[in-house]
């Protein structure tokens, strides 16, 4: 079964990674809430659509982050790196920049909690075994392939196309 990875997943994911070993799986959680479904239908082709994007407010929660260890601002940058990086149209869709709240609970540890909205694209692919019903088809949730054409055959006309 092939599933589309959250924006969520991805930026949790890098964070986990880029932290690594200060933060463990354990000590990292995130969730979303409160969005809105945006509906499209688009023809992505090859028998696939995007019915609708996600845009919801996402919650990172770190629990005993060891800020005297790890320098903050080192989060703040990998955060806003990831973002960049990332390509995601933020600014088309008028995505908020990330909230932080950073709250010390011992000399050694803080609870940082990042706030977010992110923008996942709901695509559908043709599946006979598929739990979405849309235009008389069955499809599952699933990233629609992208055909990149590799070579491109250019003719021109003697003389010159006028």
């Amino acid at each position: 079964m092939s599933q589309t990875v959250t924006q969520l997943q991805q930026v949790t994911a890098f964070l986990l990674a880029s932290l690594k070993p200060y933060v463990t799986a354990n000590t990292i959680d995130a969730w979303q809430e409160g969005g809105s479904l945006i509906l499209s239908g688009e023809d992505l082709g090859t028998g696939g659509y995007q019915v609708a994007k996600w845009k919801h407010r996402a919650t990172i929660a770190f629990e005993k982050f060891p800020h005297h260890r790890v320098n903050p601002y080192n989060l703040l940058a990998m955060l806003a790196a990831f973002l960049i990086d990332s390509g995601w149209p933020r600014d088309e869709y008028q995505l908020s920049d990330p909230e932080l709240d950073i709250d010390p609970v011992s000399k050694d540890n803080a609870t940082v909690l990042i706030e977010l909205e992110l923008m996942d694209d709901i695509d559908l692919i043709p599946d006979a075994a598929g739990p979405v019903m849309f235009n008389g088809q069955r499809y599952r949730v699933a990233l629609v392939p992208v055909n990149v054409a590799e070579e491109v055959d250019v003719q021109t006309q003697p003389g010159g196309a006028s």
